[in-house]
């Protein structure tokens, strides 16, 4: 490598070294962040402005090998186009001259700028006998800068960029007011840029949420706070959704009652009661307990029937609750609460039915068993206590929320460090 050349920043005092001497014409204070113009003497002030954390994968001055080659990065620029943010480096060695490192979402290529350029337009081209098809067309900004370069560069550049592929390689040009230049771009893995570059290093994890931030949540060359908002941005407005639901839910109005189904005998009809719902839409939630049983279950089939349309909303519920022993020991299984839930009953007087059926396991019992020494005894009955209220939530529809306002981000986090 040869010397550098020391200047002084105009702006904030900060001694900079031009590490391309003769070659540098504009250098980005590392400091301040002023575009410099290092081709005058007098080091002229381009543009003056604080940078507050420009959070580049490779720090500046660092030297790596790539391709058997040193190179050091003296040029770091961040880009955006549609939404998406990348990162480039400037690689500089005297004798192999200027190449380029670019990272997007964890994917690190390598740029060589070509002096023969590809023939053809429109949707595919041709160079050194490939054919290369049209990948994707935008317009590309330059919205930070940092180091030196060999072109005069500031913040708010834009230029044409179309990228044409053949496999894994990529050939991209950039069109400007001035000039037409060509790159190609090859993919090289992202252990041997972090190895030769110290990335692993510079973004070592640190405590609290900016462990997250530089570590986990965001890959080299894109924004180090995107993730952390998503997530952010899910978790208030599943909040939001909750209090709704909460909020939507009421006035909660109540009807009840107690009945004694026989088991092993014909199905039933019994009247819970009546209820109003006085909202235009609202869920009517019905739970039904029962008393100590085993190996028995109760079909519930609910009927909400409008006393002015004599229309009816059905649901089916159950209560059911079975133990046994096997070789692993003893199980149970089942619960003797059951809880249904109705969703979107418009607004009207109900009367509250419910058919039950209370049978046995393996099989039904006799419904009128047979006891020549007791001549009192009843068949085996279960106990029901019905509670049927307007209100109620809807666990289901929150997790449906859930999932599909955080899968976005945790899919981003798996696809960003899948390996």
């Amino acid at each position: 490598m040869t010397l550098a050349r020391a200047v002084t920043c105009p702006s904030c005092g900060g001694s900079i070294e031009v590490r391309a001497a003769g070659y540098t014409v504009t250098l980005a204070c590392r400091y301040c962040g002023s575009v410099l113009d290092v081709a005058h003497e007098d080091v002229r002030l381009i543009t003056a402005y604080k940078r507050a954390n420009a959070n580049f994968a490779i720090e500046l001055g660092t030297r790596g090998t790539l391709f058997d080659v040193e190179w050091e990065a003296i040029g770091a620029l961040r880009r955006r186009s549609s939404g998406a943010i990348w990162q480039e480096y400037l690689l500089f060695n005297p004798y192999a001259g200027y190449r380029w490192l670019v990272v997007a979402d964890g994917e690190w290529q390598f740029g060589t700028m070509l002096l023969d350029q590809p023939e053809g337009a429109g949707a595919s081209i041709e160079w050194r006998g490939e054919r290369y098809a049209l990948d994707d067309e935008a317009t590309v900004e330059t919205t930070t800068v940092l180091g030196e370069f060999y072109w005069r560069v500031s913040r708010g550049d834009r230029a044409q960029c179309t990228t044409f592929e053949r496999g894994s390689d990529f050939l991209s040009r950039e069109t400007t007011t001035d000039e037409v230049t060509w790159t190609q771009l090859v993919p090289v893995h992202q252990h041997e840029v972090e190895d030769a570059f110290a990335v692993r290093q510079r973004y070592k994890p640190r405590a609290g949420l900016a462990t997250k931030r530089n570590g986990f949540f965001s890959a080299p060359g894109t924004d180090q706070n995107d993730l952390p908002m998503m997530f952010l941005m899910a978790l208030g407005a599943l909040l939001i959704i909750g209090i709704v639901q909460y909020v939507m839910s009421g006035p909660s109005l109540c009807a009840n009652n107690r009945f004694s189904v026989i088991v092993g005998a014909a199905t039933t009809t019994h009247k819970i009661g009546t209820i109003d719902v006085k909202r235009p839409w609202q869920f009517v939630t019905i739970q039904a307990d029962s008393n100590d049983f085993s190996n028995r279950w109760v079909d519930l089939d609910y009927s909400l029937v409008n006393r002015r349309t004599q229309q009816s909303i059905d649901a089916y519920g159950i209560v059911e609750y079975y133990t046994g022993s096997d070789s692993d020991g003893p199980w149970t299984e089942g619960s003797h609460h059951g809880e249904t839930l109705f969703a979107g009953v418009p607004r009207g007087s109900y009367d509250v039915y419910v058919d039950t059926g209370a049978h046995g396991w393996p099989i039904d019992p006799p419904a009128n068993p047979a006891d020549p020494n007791n001549p009192w005894s009843a068949p085996e009955a279960v106990s029901l206590w019905f509670n049927a209220c307007t209100g109620g939530y809807s666990w289901g529809t929150f997790w449906i929320f859930a999932i599909l306002l955080l899968g976005a981000p945790c899919l981003i986090v798996w696809w960003r460090h899948r390996g």
